[in-house]
C-alpha cells in the first residue's frame, strides 16, 4: 500500500519534517507485524495525554463553572467516540496501514479509529512541538465539541418555540396548526429553508432556517409573538 503523506498533510493543515513520524501514526500493529516495522501503539498513549492537558487548558480557559461540571465535559470531549467522529470528519480512515487479515475483518470499533487520532497528535507534538500539536486539537476535538453543543442548544431552543405555540393555540382553541414547507435554496450542506405557519388553513407567519425544524421554529415565534400582539390589543 503507498502511504500518502502529501495528502493527510493538506488535509490536517500541517507539514511534517519527519515523514517517518507520520507514516507510523498510521500503522497499525497488524501492519507493522507483517512488514517488521512500529507500530503506532506508544504514539496513542502519548497523544491520549497531550489530547486531555489541551482540552484541560482550553476549559479552564473558556468554560464557566465549577470542577464537576468541567472534568465530566473533560471526559466527553476526550473519549473514543468524538476522537472517533473527529478522524472520520477528517477522511483521515482511510490512510490507515493494515495487515492483511485486518484489512479483511470488519470489526474496526471506536477504539481502532481513535487510537489512530492519538498517535496522530502525537506525531505532530514530536515533529514539530506543543504549538501545531495544540492547534490541532483546538482545530478539531474542541471545535467539533463547541459546534455539537451548539446544535444541541439550538435543537432545544427550535422544539421550545414550537411546543409554546402550540400550547397556546391549544389553550385558546384558537385551531389547525400546519407547517409548510415553501422552499429550499443553495446546496444540502448550506441550504436555506423557507416555511410558512398555517393557522386555520390562512398564513400566519413566515420563517427562514439552515434547516427545516430551524425555519419552523422561526416561524413558530414569529406566530406566536403575532397571536399575543393581538390578543393583547382584543384586551384593550
Amino acid at each position: 500500500m503507498i502511504f500518502d503523506a502529501s495528502a493527510i498533510e493538506r488535509i490536517i493543515g500541517y507539514q511534517f519534517n519527519d515523514k517517518m513520524l507520520l507514516r507510523k501514526a498510521f500503522t497499525h500493529s497488524s501492519y507493522a507485524y507483517e512488514h517488521n516495522q512500529e507500530d503506532n501503539e506508544l504514539m496513542e498513549f502519548f497523544g491520549d495525554t497531550i489530547i486531555e492537558m489541551v482540552v484541560t487548558e482550553w476549559l479552564y480557559n473558556n468554560v464557566k463553572g465549577d470542577e464537576g461540571l468541567l472534568t465530566r465535559f473533560r471526559a466527553e470531549m476526550v473519549a473514543r467516540t468524538p476522537l472517533n467522529d473527529a478522524l472520520h470528519r477528517l477522511g483521515l480512515e482511510d490512510y490507515i496501514l493494515l495487515g492483511n487479515g485486518q484489512q479483511k475483518s470488519a470489526c474496526k470499533d471506536e477504539k481502532f479509529f481513535s487510537s489512530v487520532f492519538e498517535a496522530l497528535v502525537c506525531a505532530i507534538y514530536l515533529d514539530g512541538g506543543s504549538a501545531p500539536a495544540k492547534q490541532f486539537v483546538l482545530s478539531t476535538v474542541v471545535e467539533n465539541f463547541k459546534r455539537d453543543k451548539n446544535r444541541s442548544k439550538s435543537h432545544r431552543e427550535d422544539a421550545t418555540s414550537k411546543s409554546e405555540f402550540q400550547e397556546y393555540v391549544q389553550k385558546y382553541k384558537l385551531g389547525k396548526i400546519e407547517y409548510r414547507l415553501v422552499s429550499k435554496k443553495g446546496p444540502d450542506h448550506a441550504a436555506e429553508f423557507c416555511v410558512q405557519l398555517l393557522l386555520n388553513d390562512k398564513v400566519l407567519s413566515t420563517g427562514k432556517g439552515f434547516s427545516k425544524k430551524s425555519a419552523e421554529a422561526q416561524s413558530a415565534q414569529v406566530g406566536l409573538n403575532k397571536l399575543k400582539a393581538n390578543k393583547s390589543k382584543q384586551g384593550r
